[in-house]
């Protein structure tokens, strides 16, 4: 970002917080090129943009002035919600900072609760932000199937009270609720690929959801099979349903189910679907005496949390929690702000593929 920009965000957050009341002249730009450590040309930029866009008024004579038309638009609560399945998560406490460090400069509050996985609990929380008059809310909706009752009395609750939301991390289909999300399939596509290329032929994709990350996951996966001119077969899916996404209260009789189901399969390779799963995996692998990578190689989303939570080096997908924490809270604020685009529908984050040491070269 610009200095010039960092700049111009802080001065308007001070500009919100009430730093500058009307009638209170602000510092000459020379004070502010002190205070910033910058460049008189720069805060110049700064404080010109600021003028264009109605936050302030220059006078030649009296100076630089609060626009107090501008302070009566900007008198909401300035508070924005946001819930997410669990804050001791570090993928949703790191997407939450990257709410927080984009709304602080805008002058907007947080308000972050972890829903634990209880749609009540949800939809009570959305309850207490619409009653607090929040000006918009980011959440990452629950996909499993026989939620939807509750999910759409959530988006009707925020569409009637007239507050904007965004989706993190999955889109909501059959909806125009504007989602960020990272690079799925490319992501996918290219973990398999990596497989591919280590001499993997029969590789298993897991999952235990039909939301809408996870298939496009599978999509890359297939994809991949595809452009290598390798044969597919649908046996390579594993879907193992579960009642939450997060399985955390189901884990042991998910292990049971998985390692039945790998005993009966032939593959050298495994990608799952997310990291809780491929913590099942592992699981599955020691009660049936695999051993990573010697008897079977394995890949993963979410690699740097598996790997943070049971120190393994596992190969896998990163994604780019905080800058997808940035990109929705700033897609929300455009939409409170009426800067409303289609273009800005589906925002997708790249993520990162993190190379570990759970692949192993299959020589032919």
């Amino acid at each position: 970002m610009a200095k010039y920009t960092v700049i111009k965000e802080d001065i308007k957050r001070r500009l919100i917080n009430g730093e500058w009341t009307e009638g209170y002249r602000l510092p000459s730009s020379r004070e502010f090129a002190q205070y910033y450590e910058s460049s008189v040309n720069t805060i110049e930029k700064a404080i010109k943009e600021l003028a264009e866009e109605g936050w302030l008024i220059r006078d030649t004579r009296r100076g630089t002035f609060l626009n107090k038309a501008k302070e009566a638009v900007t008198s909401g609560s300035r508070l924005i919600a946001a819930f997410v399945f669990g804050i001791d998560n570090p993928i949703w406490a790191t997407a939450l900072r990257g709410v927080e460090d984009v709304l602080f400069l805008r002058g907007y509050q947080l308000l972050s609760s972890s829903d634990d996985r209880n749609l009540k609990k949800l939809e009570s929380l959305v309850r207490g932000a619409v009653e607090r008059k929040v000006e918009g809310v980011i959440l990452s909706p629950f996909m499993s199937q026989g939620h939807e009752d509750i999910n759409n009395r959530i988006f009707s609750m925020l569409e009637s009270n007239g507050i904007k939301n965004v989706s993190l991390d999955r889109a909501v289909h059959n909806t125009s609720i504007p989602y960020v999300t990272s690079d799925n399939i490319t992501g996918a596509y290219n973990l398999t690929k990596l497989l591919i290329a280590n001499g993997h032929r029969r590789i298993l994709f897991i999952k235990n959801s039909n939301i809408s990350t996870v298939n496009e996951r599978l999509f890359g996966f297939k994809q991949a099979f595809i452009d290598s001119e390798l044969e597919y077969s649908d046996e390579f899916e594993v879907f193992i349903s579960t009642k939450y996404e997060d399985f955390t209260d189901e884990f042991d009789a998910y292990c049971d189910v998985l390692g039945k189901k790998m005993k009966e399969m032939r593959f050298t390779a495994v990608f799952t679907a997310n990291d809780q799963i491929a913590e099942a995996a592992i699981r599955s692998f020691q009660n049936l005496n695999y051993r990573i990578p010697e008897d079977v190689s394995l890949v993963t989303y979410d690699a740097e949390n598996l790997n943070r939570r049971i120190h393994l080096n596992v190969t896998g997908v990163t994604q780019p929690f905080y800058e997808m924490g940035q990109c929705a809270a700033k897609l929300l604020l455009n939409m409170i702000d009426d800067h409303e685009n289609q273009s800005f529908y589906g925002q997708v984050c790249n993520s990162k593929m993190y190379i570990g040491k759970s692949i192993r070269l299959i020589v032919t």
